[in-house]
């Protein structure tokens, strides 16, 4: 619905590289589709790891970044008292 409000020049400039990324996506598609379940799951599932390896890593960053913030914030706070 909201591709025919976008504008012309918005359309035609993204038509080329969103209609490559999606053609391979469905090539990637098939050719995993065709493969057996023990070769989709040895090609899946170092990239699904890798991808939950990589989450893990960077909200355990945000996370700990956050916590140290919030001492530091209730730290001065006591020490303005």
């Amino acid at each position: 619905m909201w591709c025919c409000l976008a504008p012309a020049h918005l359309r035609i400039a993204y038509a080329g590289p969103v209609d490559g990324f999606l053609g391979w996506w469905d090539g990637v598609e098939l050719w995993l589709t065709g493969l057996g379940f023990v070769a989709q799951t040895a090609v899946v599932m170092p990239v699904v790891l890798a991808l939950a390896y990589g989450t893990a890593l960077l909200l355990d960053g945000a996370l700990g970044n956050g916590i140290r913030l919030l001492r530091r914030a209730r730290h001065q706070d006591r020490d303005s008292e």
